[in-house]
Parts: C-alpha cells; structure tokens; sequence
C-alpha cells in the first residue's frame, strides 16, 4: 500500500495501527532501503503528555508536529537513535 496524505491526515490510534506490516522503501545514491514497520506509537496532540507538542510547545524542532498529517518529524533519541514520528 502507497498511501496519499488523506491516509495520515486521520487520528493518530488509527493512522498507527493501520501502518503495522507496512514499509518504508527509500531510494539513496541508486540503492533501495527497505523498512517493515513492526512497531508504532500515536501521541493524541497538544494534550498527550507524551507528545512533544504537549502544551502547544512550539520550537523549532516540533514545528513539524503542527502541520497537517503526512509530513514527518524525525528527532534523536538518547544522543543515538533517530525517530521517525
């Protein structure tokens, strides 16, 4: 499944169970990465305490968090790991 922006523009409980078994496919320099999804988490906006917008807080790094569904917001985590929300 490929899908169009309508797909996350959705709650996130749904959006996030709807990606489980699905890829990311990514073409770098002419090689494809392929990534199974085998793992999500749906933060619920401005009130989940959990989320990095909590509050409204608005930074430059949660910018992307305030857009409309479809776009990404990738952070590291722990100083190694980058997340991909």
């Amino acid at each position: 499944m490929r899908p169009d922006k309508t797909f996350f523009q959705r709650d996130a409980l749904t959006v996030a169970e709807e990606l489980l078994g699905n890829y990311l496919i990514r073409n770098i320099s002419g090689q494809k990465i392929v990534a199974k999804i085998v793992e999500t988490e749906a933060y619920c906006g401005t009130e989940d305490k959990g989320c990095h917008a909590f509050n409204n807080k608005r930074t430059k790094r949660t910018e992307p968090m305030f857009l409309t569904g479809g776009h990404a917001y990738i952070y590291l985590i722990y100083g190694m790991y980058h997340c991909l929300n």
